[in-house]
């Protein structure tokens, strides 16, 4: 006869042979070696992640918040600085989320090893006409930034909501996260009229980004306007388009 209240030992849960988190980040490790990321939450890799600025303390319930706070795994990696020091990480954390966001961003270019050099204004009208502008964007006025090496290799490509010079800082700061030495810019109009003010206008926003890089030894090396799939080089004056 049984007189424990306990269920039979066959049907119990696994007991555990310790209650403290002593041996997790090991375990977690094999477990990312031998299943790969897919085995685990948005969560999990994100407090795994999160081991490498944090090495004494359990990583899971940041991790936790942050989740809940930008709603996913991506939404803590696009996240803006002053958000993520709301959520008041440390600066090595908020630094190593940047790190990896540019990572990220750079293995979404071509080839990861095979990006082009842009050194004549041949060569980047071709890029430009290779990697056009998404078409759901022509409603806004979109800046487009090439960022290149001190040997002019293409480094990062992105879009950022032309604001004029309201952008300006933004953009050096860009650079700067990247480690850029040259800069090209391409604003997108809307229609495709290029009237005189527009010229006026960009023409004074590229001399203002021009005079603001130099300060941070990075080059401009033009400012173009793109209408109708024709460009025009705002510092050079003359009609690029191949």
């Amino acid at each position: 006869m049984n007189n424990s209240f306990l269920p039979p030992v066959s049907k119990r849960s696994k007991q555990f042979t310790t209650l403290n988190g002593v041996g997790h980040r090991g375990r977690m490790r094999s477990k990312l070696l031998q299943k790969g990321g897919q085995a685990f939450e948005d969560y999990e890799l994100l407090e795994m992640l999160l081991y490498l600025v944090i090495p004494r303390r359990d990583t899971k319930p940041l991790a936790k918040q942050l989740i809940n706070s930008f709603g996913s795994l991506d939404g803590v990696f696009t996240a803006s600085t002053e958000l993520l020091e709301k959520e008041k990480l440390s600066q090595e954390l908020i630094q190593l989320i940047a790190l990896l966001k540019q990572i990220t961003e750079r293995f979404t270019l071509p080839d990861f090893h095979n990006r082009p050099y842009l050194k004549r204004w041949k060569d980047v009208i071709v890029y430009l006409n290779e990697y056009p502008m998404d078409k759901n964007d022509n409603h806004k006025h979109m800046l487009r930034l090439l960022f290149l090496n001190n040997q002019q290799k293409l480094i990062c490509d992105e879009y950022i909501l032309h604001e004029n010079t309201k952008s300006i800082s933004l953009i050096i700061q860009k650079a700067l996260n990247l480690y850029a030495t040259h800069l090209i810019t391409i604003y997108y109009g809307v229609g495709n009229e290029f009237t005189p003010l527009m010229r006026k206008n960009e023409t004074k926003f590229s001399m203002i980004l021009q005079s603001s890089a130099h300060h941070f030894d990075l080059n401009l090396g033009d400012h173009i306007i793109c209408f109708d799939s024709q460009y025009f080089s705002v510092l050079k004056s003359t009609n690029l388009s191949i």
